[in-house]
């Protein structure tokens, strides 16, 4: 055995013969990719293709784009027909907004980011409730607030997403005083923050004078902790104009993922409620909701110096990984529904947030690529309906792939009260990014920024909720739409 001074010199030897001596890496620096050619799965142009071939017609559509233009229908028919009821709920007309940002952000067409434009000043203009504070549940056709029910802060969340996108491209300041707005909201000691408990009540009334739980009384639910995160806060944190404002929402992420270890994590799973903890298939104890919140972590984890929980997810996030990942079928599962047991076939949206995670894993551990490529593969090939022009993705499959119904035209089923074009522009995006890293090649996004700013907006642009460095800034000239902002194409490498 080799003592303790022995080992010692032996460093000491080895360090001089590097020349230097030089500290460990950074837990979350960049790792290169693996030689040799990608899988057709993980290629940028697979990704680039899938957006604007399978999601964006569906979203090109006049009939999405409602009355005024930015007025976006609720539900829409598996065909893209208006269908059902007229009221919007401003959770949906946020996220398709987000929807038309991340088409922009990939493509550079103007017209999506007309569309994002539209519809952000339309939630501004009638989503916010603005003498009691916060976002009405529902609108009618015409703009109008529908009813008083109660404002839950996951809802708020993604009605701000669509103008937090829009800010992320832009800059614009009346979508950016949305999100601070959203922010002071959820964190106001008086209304939405429950400052003994450490978290973000589930909701208030429509005056918010009282709580509003979205389950039973007195139990806490993750989204209301998860989603303000994903929804609109990781986003505009690092672009925010005031650094203190940013100093302060990456404050509030660390809270949040502390509430979320401390109040909603049990034997290696994130549950959906206080009162669900250990319950399974219990209310929003899914993969989909459990991978988000390691998701969310891990993001969160990458911006704080100290990393303060780096080793809570290189203890557990894998490990729940591998367990919604079914690996025969080359599919990621629904939920456990015991200590070893899992439910198969998956919802859109959780089979996305669980392809997310993996490929954003796989930045650090590219032991992850080949599973990813598989699962990745396989969403677009069992849940973009080719059956239509239209396309978009359908909501549900079976583990082997296959659709669990067949929707008729006018079945709502792809566009509704909780279904719209988010999840699906996310996973895209996620997967253009993810891609690039491994060709070893720039990743360009475009955006939208103030003519005289172009430069300096450019340098500290982000690529999404990733990491990187960026290589080139190119401004490309005056918007059409808005000459007072020019298009700019910026490129990311070292994504992480």
């Amino acid at each position: 055995m080799i003592s303790a001074v022995r080992r010692c010199s032996l460093l000491a030897l080895c360090l001089l013969a590097l020349g230097a001596c030089q500290e460990p890496p950074a837990p979350y620096a960049w790792v290169s990719p693996p030689e040799g050619a990608a899988p057709t799965a993980l290629t940028p142009e697979h990704w680039s293709t899938h957006l604007e071939e399978d999601l964006l017609p569906y979203w090109r559509m006049e009939a999405a784009w409602g009355s005024p233009v930015g007025n976006f229908p609720t539900y829409r028919g598996m065909d893209g027909s208006a269908q059902g009821s007229t009221w919007r709920k401003p959770r949906m007309l946020g996220r398709q907004t987000f929807t038309y940002a991340i088409g922009y952000l990939i493509t550079g067409d103007e017209t999506l980011l007309d569309l994002s434009r539209a519809g952000s000043d339309w939630l501004l203009a009638h989503g916010q409730d603005l003498e009691r504070g916060g976002w009405h549940s529902d609108l009618l056709e015409t703009g109008e607030k529908a009813n008083d029910d109660p404002k839950f802060s996951q809802d708020m969340s993604y009605a701000v997403m669509g103008p937090a996108a829009y800010f992320f491209l832009t800059r614009d300041p009346a979508a950016e005083a949305a999100v601070l707005a959203t922010r002071d909201l959820l964190f106001d000691p008086t209304k939405l923050w429950d400052a003994e408990a450490g978290r973000i009540r589930d909701g208030m009334d429509a005056t918010l004078s009282a709580e509003a739980f979205m389950g039973s009384a007195n139990s806490s639910e993750l989204v209301a902790q998860l989603d303000p995160v994903t929804a609109f806060l990781l986003l505009t944190q690092p672009v925010l104009t005031d650094p203190l404002r940013r100093e302060q929402v990456l404050e509030d992420l660390k809270t949040l993922a502390q509430t979320m270890q401390t109040s909603f994590w049990e034997d290696g799973l994130f549950w959906g409620t206080t009162a669900g903890l250990g319950t399974y298939g219990g209310r929003h104890s899914d993969f989909g909701h459990i991978l988000k919140a390691y998701w969310a972590l891990l993001q969160i984890d990458k911006r704080l110096e100290d990393h303060p929980f780096r080793e809570f997810l290189e203890e557990h996030l894998a490990v729940a990984l591998r367990r919604a990942y079914d690996e025969p079928r080359g599919r990621w599962a629904q939920q456990p529904t015991s200590a070893t047991g899992v439910r198969y076939g998956n919802d859109w949206w959780s089979y996305a947030e669980s392809d997310q995670l993996a490929a954003t894993l796989a930045l650090k551990a590219p032991e992850w690529i080949e599973g990813v490529a598989e699962t990745a593969g396989n969403f677009v090939t069992d849940f973009v309906d080719r059956t239509r022009p239209a396309r978009e993705l359908v909501p549900s499959i079976r583990r082997d792939g296959s659709w669990v119904a067949v929707w008729g035209d006018t079945d709502t089923a792809k566009c509704n009260q909780w279904k719209s074009g988010f999840h699906g522009a996310e996973h895209a995006l996620v997967m253009y990014l993810v891609s690039h890293w491994r060709a070893d090649r720039p990743a360009p996004l475009y955006f939208a920024f103030p003519a005289g700013q172009v430069q300096e907006l450019g340098e500290s642009a982000r690529p999404y909720t990733l990491q990187g460095r960026v290589t080139q800034v190119e401004d490309l000239g005056p918007l059409v739409g808005d000459p007072t902002r020019h298009k700019v194409r910026v490129s990311f490498d070292q994504l992480r």
